[in-house]
């Protein structure tokens, strides 16, 4: 199912679900940059091995299955994850998530001189 399918209190149940696994795999920079290099493969093989239960929590919501209930197979398993992957509003979560922002603390071009005592 495709995030941006999912309209109103139901998007609001999925996202709350989502949240937290997304954050867990978003926050791992390894998943990251192999996503915004295009090398999807290596991130959901990454995400795979370094969070097992979010990613399993991630396609029992996607899935509308209770996480407990959830099971997959090693064949239908790599076509969920790079649809997962290939959805843009899922991307678009995962690379904001882990987006740093930086406020500057003045101007660019202030000149900065030493005082002499």
């Amino acid at each position: 199912m495709k995030l941006s399918d999912v309209k109103g209190e139901k998007a609001l149940d999925m996202l709350a679900d989502l949240i937290e696994p997304i954050a867990e795999i978003a926050s791992d920079k390894d998943v990251v940059r192999r996503l915004r290099a295009g090398k999807k493969a290596k991130a959901v093989s990454t995400a795979i091995k370094n969070h097992k239960k979010a990613v399993m929590q991630v396609l029992a919501v996607l899935d509308g299955v209770p996480v407990e209930e959830y099971e997959c197979n090693i064949l239908s398993l790599p076509k969920k994850l790079l649809d997962i992957v290939n959805d843009p509003a899922i991307f678009e979560l995962f690379t904001s998530q882990s987006q740093e922002t930086q406020t500057p603390s003045g101007s660019a071009t202030a000149n900065i001189t030493e005082e002499k005592n």
